[in-house]
């Protein structure tokens, strides 16, 4: 759930950078559709007896935060746009997705449902950025390569095996790692689908398979 706070809060900000009054009405719509997924998430969790985690403060999640606002510092539209929906929507979707499939019920259904909409999202982005990339595909690598080093590093660390740190606060009072195989997940699935998913959209933008399996060889495991 946290994910998709943090979600409406980057798209927030969005607005208020935009020139355009469709982009900014877009912005503020993609921040709406976001604490819409938060409030599903929170009544799956309530149906179950749980209450869910909501913590944008925590370790992992403030620095994917202050990533997102040095883009909103530099007013760089396109920057904010690889940052959220380039690499936080490609680890949503293959994640969700990931429980969606093993989830029972109404939880599966909404955690599917949810993944469906994102994929939308990455659809709309990656159409606006390749077109960005066709103006000068050199500099469009190097900025997505600065913003992997910063972003994905973290979300990496969010999946690596062990929390080498110790408690990052991602999760409410201890981490859920270890119990993943309860319901037939792992981190390493997740790591590995959301990956692959994040190579498939960088694929997507038209940059050289050989470039991005190199970064994300460079990632923390």
């Amino acid at each position: 759930m946290t994910g998709e706070l943090l979600a409406a809060m980057n798209y927030t900000s969005l607005s208020e950078i935009c020139d355009e009054p469709a982009e900014v009405a877009d912005a503020l719509e993609h921040a709406e559709a976001e604490r819409g997924h938060a409030a599903a998430f929170a009544a799956e969790g309530r149906k179950l007896g749980v209450d869910v985690a909501n913590n944008v403060e925590a370790r992992h999640w403030k620095r994917l935060r202050e990533a997102f606002m040095r883009c909103i510092t530099e007013r760089d539209f396109m920057g904010c746009l690889i940052v959220q929906e380039i690499m936080l929507e490609s680890f949503a979707v293959a994640s969700y997705a990931r429980v969606g499939k093993v989830a029972p019920g109404s939880l599966g259904r909404t955690f599917a449902a949810i993944a469906a909409e994102e994929e939308e999202h990455i659809a709309h982005a990656t159409a606006i950025l390749r077109t960005e990339r066709g103006s000068d595909a050199p500099g469009f690598d190097e900025k997505v390569y600065r913003l992997h080093l910063d972003v994905m590093t973290t979300l990496a660390r969010m999946l690596a095996k062990d929390c080498r740190d110790g408690h990052c606060d991602v999760c409410d009072a201890t981490c859920v790692k270890p119990s993943l195989f309860e319901v037939s997940l792992s981190a390493a699935e997740l790591r590995g689908a959301s990956l692959r998913q994040y190579l498939k959209t960088l694929d997507m933008l038209g940059i050289p398979g050989e470039v991005t399996l190199a970064w994300v060889a460079q990632l923390p495991v």
